[in-house]
């Protein structure tokens, strides 16, 4: 007989890891805020926009105030990055790698709609600036002539506002969570 005890192995029933189920819900309320943004902005500009300008601007409106062709592939450019980041937020609560590759594939091309974006209100701007001189007595008109840095700082907050959740999603599933096995255990339904 032996004197040596065998060790018993217990299995424990732990909860799966919970950051999927955080970074899926963050997701899910990033691309619902960006959808909700871009319905409320459609409505805005198509049905209520000329009807909201002054009297004095419906026959000349800013272009800031029109509706053109840089803010229809910005809009378009929106849509669809809301609707995969909106995929990805999903899959990552499934606890599926497709999350984590429609999180890099969303991160890549949200940089690059970011990019879009600061290209399209620079041009904006610019379109601006030529509006307001040639209608120098236009309130609007003096202040955009008035310029300043605020409009620097703006873009700078934006920037960083636009850029946080690309490039943590970048780092997480880029360089931390490659693997299936990164993303725990299934989830059992009682912890979802």
């Amino acid at each position: 007989m032996s004197d040596q005890i065998e060790p018993v192995e217990a299995q424990i029933d732990l909860a799966p890891t919970s950051w999927p189920k955080v970074i899926g819900i963050i997701s899910i309320a990033w691309a619902s805020l960006g959808l909700s943004c871009l319905a409320c902005g459609m409505t805005m500009q198509l049905a209520f926009g000329p009807s909201m300008l002054p009297p004095d601007l419906r026959d000349n409106p800013p272009p800031s105030m029109k509706f053109g062709v840089m803010q229809v592939i910005q809009t378009v450019i929106s849509l669809v990055l809301s609707g995969i980041l909106l995929a990805a937020g999903i899959q990552t609560m499934r606890r599926s790698v497709a999350g984590r590759t429609l999180h890099l594939l969303w991160a890549l091309l949200s940089m690059l709609g970011l990019v879009w974006g600061l290209y399209a209100a620079w041009r904006g701007q610019q379109e601006m600036m030529v509006w307001a001189k040639d209608n120098p007595s236009n309130p609007i008109a003096q202040q955009t002539l008035k310029g300043g840095p605020v409009g620097m700082v703006i873009a700078g907050v934006m920037i960083t506002f636009f850029a946080i959740w690309p490039v943590f999603c970048l780092i997480w599933f880029g360089a931390i969570k490659r693997t299936k096995e990164s993303f725990g255990a299934e989830a059992v339904k009682d912890y979802i």
